[in-house]
């Protein structure tokens, strides 16, 4: 630089030296030519040809290293001015910039939460499978499955009438004597929201409805509640429930009404082993993976849901 007699800013010497160590591959060019070109690209926009007619015409015997260089230009690192952009391509755009202390803005009841949730996840194929997790009596063990969730019981006795839990079964599944031997008839159910990135954790009490030996079998509300979800089912849905037991070793299945309708296509009365199955949450478990906010919603003696933020 010395012998070219080429002042040059801060700015320009950085990106110089940048463009150097790039065009000392060129080994075809010598270092001179090399390094009077890249002077000459750092500086013409500052510095004009009259100035510097020796640089000019370095450059203008080497125009193809010129040439090779600008086309790799855009691989170089940031510029001076944007060193604050270094390692943003490892940061998730937006979500990890925001302030999220604000507690007040961020809490919400579990319920609220989860209507949101649902909505973005309304298209999202299997966006209803959850799983729900019980313990074998016999054992001591966890055992856990995946059910459809079937919506929320409108209408019933609950205080918070909408947080009742829908899903079915079979009556004859392992699930049935697990809820019904626990002394609180406990189960906890995940439920997690893959396209927001958010996992709920609802843990409660366990009801079933059908065959006429539990408990709300002789309410009329939810024997119309279970004979309403037998008649939303699909037809494939219906027939599973007039195959032989499961979980014993397989034989062919015996004929089976077709969808769980009649010779006038109309449907059958659900049998007796097809049961509505209710979850009634006690306490519910929320961490959106986003922003690494959680909360955990608990209900009172008013049975009313009491949301409180707690480190993830």
């Amino acid at each position: 630089l010395h012998a070219l007699d080429v002042k040059l800013s801060p700015m320009a010497r950085s990106l110089l030296l940048r463009r150097v160590g790039f065009l000392s591959l060129c080994l075809s060019t010598s270092t001179d030519a090399l390094i009077s070109s890249t002077v000459a690209q750092s500086v013409s926009s500052s510095s004009s040809r009259h100035n510097h007619p020796r640089l000019f015409q370095t450059v203008a015997n080497n125009r193809h290293c010129s040439r090779d260089f600008t086309s790799m230009s855009s691989q170089a690192g940031p510029s001076d001015g944007d060193e604050s952009n270094i390692g943003l391509g490892d940061i998730k755009p937006e979500e990890n910039t925001k302030n999220n202390d604000n507690e007040e803005s961020q809490i919400k009841t579990w319920r609220e939460r989860i209507a949101i949730s649902i909505a973005k996840s309304r298209k999202v194929r299997g966006g209803n499978y959850v799983q729900i997790a019980t313990v074998d009596p016999s054992t001591n063990e966890p055992r856990c499955r995946t059910v459809v969730f079937r919506g929320f019981l409108p209408g019933s006795s609950s205080k918070d009438e909408s947080c009742v839990m829908k899903m079915i079964t079979d009556d004859r599944s392992s699930k049935v004597a697990e809820v019904s031997t626990h002394p609180e008839q406990a189960a906890e159910l995940v439920w997690w929201f893959s396209k927001s990135s958010e996992q709920y954790r609802i843990r409660g009490k366990v009801q079933f409805v059908g065959g006429g030996k539990f408990d709300k079998d002789d309410d009329d509300f939810y024997v119309q509640a279970r004979k309403q979800q037998w008649g939303n089912m699909s037809d494939m849905a219906r027939e599973q429930f007039y195959w032989k037991e499961p979980g014993v070793p397989y034989t062919p299945q015996a004929e089976v009404p077709a969808g769980g309708r009649g010779e006038d296509g109309k449907v059958l009365a659900p049998p007796d082993n097809f049961l509505l199955m209710l979850l009634y949450p006690k306490r519910v478990d929320y961490l959106r993976l986003g922003d690494n906010f959680r909360q955990i919603d608990e209900i009172d003696d008013d049975e009313v849901f009491k949301p409180l933020r707690v480190n993830p």
